[in-house]
């Protein structure tokens, strides 16, 4: 019952040591997906320098890390179509197991609370194919880095990342199988970027074409200290999933990461036994029939 985390890396792959370095001595493997082409799912090209390699070695006292090489761009795909195409290859290459997909900027503190939740739930990888489940953890969204500190939103936005299936049928979720909130919070440096990484972003991710990403960017690079309060309801696609913004002094993202935490432990809720027993006979039962 292995616990392997897997992250895809593109053109913001610099952030990965913040992410890697909460996770590194709970798992047992981790999978560093690359298109041996070095393009975007838009098809554009990127760098990663050497320097990079040379750091993750050093970092890997362990030999923990592997890296994964191959097509993630494919032409005539959308984005979002690469994003879960390159996902489910991922799966593929992590093999049997608790299977993690991280994103370089998720950052999941505490997580030695999490490898004891999954130990504790080593029944469902008796027969995994029968009790499949897909584990949800919660996003503290950095929105914009100020000179002085962060600005976050707080507002129970649920993301998928943890599952013991083998596919994918949207971005780290499975629509067909239970979906399970299991409250692990992470920070998601998602917006807290120079213009220059945000620009590149908005052109080149998964959801590039869902709305107006020149004119978000506009709104996003006005923000400061003495504003950011007179905005509500601020996301992109569903306005009301982003309420407001919240703002906490810090010197570095290291040091949101451990004033945050002090401030908000992880408090994991458990999946019920006796739920998934009932799920596990009734997929007996329908191949019985």
């Amino acid at each position: 019952m292995k616990i392997k985390v897997g992250y895809l890396l593109s053109y913001d792959y610099n952030m990965f040591f913040t992410s890697v370095k909460q996770v590194y001595d709970y798992v047992d493997v981790i999978f560093l997906a690359i298109d041996k082409n070095y393009l975007t799912w838009s098809g554009n090209s990127f760098e990663i320098e050497e320097s990079f390699f040379e750091k993750v070695k050093k970092f890997d006292v362990k030999n923990k890390i592997e890296f994964y090489y191959d097509d993630f761009y494919v032409p005539g795909l959308s984005p979002m179509e690469c994003d879960v195409r390159e996902r489910n290859m991922l799966l593929n290459r992590m093999g049997d197991g608790w299977l993690i997909q991280l994103d370089v900027d998720e950052y999941m503190y505490d997580f030695k609370k999490i490898r004891i939740f999954l130990k504790q739930h080593w029944y469902l990888m008796i027969f995994p194919k029968f009790t499949p489940v897909i584990f949800k953890g919660i996003w503290i969204t950095l929105f914009k880095k100020l000179p002085e500190g962060y600005l976050y939103i707080e507002n129970n936005e649920r993301f998928p990342f943890i599952t013991n299936c083998k596919k994918y049928d949207g971005p780290r979720t499975n629509y067909s199988i239970s979906n399970h909130l299991m409250n692990a919070k992470a920070i998601h440096q998602s917006w807290a970027r120079s213009e220059e990484e945000i620009f590149f972003k908005i052109t080149n991710w998964g959801h590039r074409d869902d709305f107006d990403t020149q004119k978000h960017f506009e709104f996003w690079r006005d923000l400061d200290i003495s504003n950011y309060d007179n905005f509500k309801n601020i996301h992109p696609l569903k306005p009301e999933l982003w309420d407001k913004l919240h703002y906490i002094p810090s010197t570095s993202i290291d040091d949101f990461i451990e004033q945050y935490a002090k401030k908000n432990k992880q408090v994991l809720i458990s999946v019920g036994f006796f739920k998934m027993l009932k799920a596990f006979f009734r997929k007996i039962q329908k191949r019985i029939k």
